[in-house]
């Protein structure tokens, strides 16, 4: 384990002084493997590890700053390296870990509070690295309308990476962390990505002559039911189905639309027999209540924090089950009327702490006296969908203290209770932004049901 021995370096240069040192850490890592541990006497060993795991944390940092002076100085000039980078790769380090020590060097100046901390041994060279990584890709992706200097955003980015850092994130919680930067620091920017994905909504239907083309695109919200309707009617691959999953999900997609004509009491139209349309229909698929008598309709699942219905700056977003970042009006409409489960997370690891009974928010006789109320959706605009297709809704939500009682509910259809909650946060990103802005469009933002939406946390 002897180090290299490079002829040419100075006498008393900084580099002998490195080689030096570095020796004298083989000979104590040695004198550790080789001794005789003594019964009882292991702690020994336990130290050695951790005092050569720390200087590895160390040596990485002392590496970034080296390369930034490097930077600085235009060291490499004249050398037989173009890069830091290939530097260290011709030295022994991996691509990863030249990226990182060359990243943090980069950026040691705009993480000040970060490189602190890992020289106080609060956090490792790896959360550093990490830390700075997620924070320059979102800041690269940052809402440049509310955030044109990157140092600002940069501000607002580095204390939440750093308190879960802290906190004992490792390198995978960090990147889920950085991965909803940009919706934690500007929700008013993921909110109106997705009402401009709801407004360019389409389901376009083109006949070709032996078929069609059905080209369908939305917001994350319909796009969460539509997937979990089809998930719903959507068979295993049994032995011999040699179907491909696009194949599937299109039998999927069909035998909902029959059920929807069953349910109706229209006739279903009967593909010519022997047709490869009657043969893909004839694969066995599971019925549209998953096989259960009774069961509810399909759930779509989502962790959402408390702080985050209530619209408080900062909270972590709401996560689906297919792994995507909804808007907080999406995460509000979901939580209206559902089947809801508590499940309590460690905001930081992600851990589950605790998981409650489900429970429908409107038991079965408020929901029942709601609809006996009326005939179709409440929208205050005016809307035709019958009762029976609407969901239960607080107008003062559970989440702000509302009551789930007969007198704070109404009926809304998915559509406008989503719609609700769109507006809703509309309507309180206008009034929270203190940037002068041109009122939009003239469309009064009211609540259904009554009360103007004002300045209040999104929600109802």
């Amino acid at each position: 384990m002897a180090i290299e021995q490079h002829p040419g370096i100075p006498a008393g240069s900084p580099a002998e002084e490195i080689r030096k040192g570095l020796a004298g850490v083989l000979r104590g890592v040695e004198r550790a493997v080789g001794a005789e541990v003594a019964p009882g006497h292991r702690e020994g060993l336990t130290q050695a590890m951790a005092a050569l795991a720390g200087g590895q944390d160390a040596l990485d940092l002392a590496a970034a700053r080296l390369a930034a002076r490097m930077r600085e100085t235009g060291a490499l000039a004249g050398s037989d390296h173009s890069t830091v980078t290939g530097l260290l790769r011709d030295n022994g380090r991996s691509l990863a870990q030249a990226k990182d020590i060359v990243r943090v060097a980069q950026h040691m100046d705009e993480y000040g509070d970060s490189v602190r901390a890992a020289e106080s041994g609060e956090i490792g060279f790896a959360h550093l690295a990490k830390i700075v990584a997620e924070c320059e890709n979102a800041t690269d992706k940052r809402p440049t309308g509310e955030y044109p200097d990157a140092a600002g955003f940069r501000a607002k980015a580095e204390p939440i990476m750093l308190q879960a850092a802290k906190a004992g994130a490792d390198k995978s919680g960090l990147g889920k962390i950085g991965r909803t930067l940009v919706c934690r620091i500007s929700p008013k920017t993921h909110e109106e990505e997705n009402r401009r994905a709801y407004e360019e909504r389409r389901a376009r239907f083109v006949k070709n002559r032996f078929g069609f083309t059905f080209d369908v695109q939305g917001d994350i919200a319909s796009e969460h039911i539509l997937a979990s309707a089809v998930d719903c009617h959507l068979a295993p691959p049994g032995e011999g189905d040699e179907r491909t999953m696009d194949e599937r999900r299109f039998d999927a997609l069909i035998q909902l639309c029959e059920n929807r004509l069953i349910a109706e009491g229209v006739e279903v139209p009967v593909p010519e027999e022997g047709s490869d349309a009657a043969t893909a229909l004839a694969v066995p698929r599971p019925c549209s209540c998953g096989g259960r008598k009774g069961a509810g309709r399909p759930l779509v699942n989502i962790t959402v924090p408390l702080a985050a219905l209530r619209g408080e700056e900062g909270a972590e977003p709401a996560v689906s089950d297919r792994d995507r970042v909804l808007p907080g009006s999406a995460a509000r409409a979901f939580s209206t009327d559902c089947v809801l489960q508590r499940i309590v997370t460690d905001p930081v690891s992600g851990k589950v702490l605790d998981v409650g009974t489900a429970r429908r928010l409107f038991p079965d006789k408020v929901r029942h006296a709601l609809a006996a109320r009326t005939t179709v959706c409440q929208w205050e605009e005016g809307c035709t969908t019958p009762v029976r297709w609407c969901e239960a809704d607080h107008r003062t939500e559970w989440w702000e203290g509302g009551a789930t009682t007969v007198e704070n509910g109404q009926m809304l259809c998915g559509r406008h209770n989503r719609e609700k909650h769109r507006r809703r946060a509309e309507a309180h990103y206008l009034a929270t932004d203190r940037r002068p802005r041109a009122r939009r469009g003239g469309t009064s933002h009211r609540e259904p049901g009554g009360g103007e939406a004002g300045p209040d946390p999104p929600g109802d």
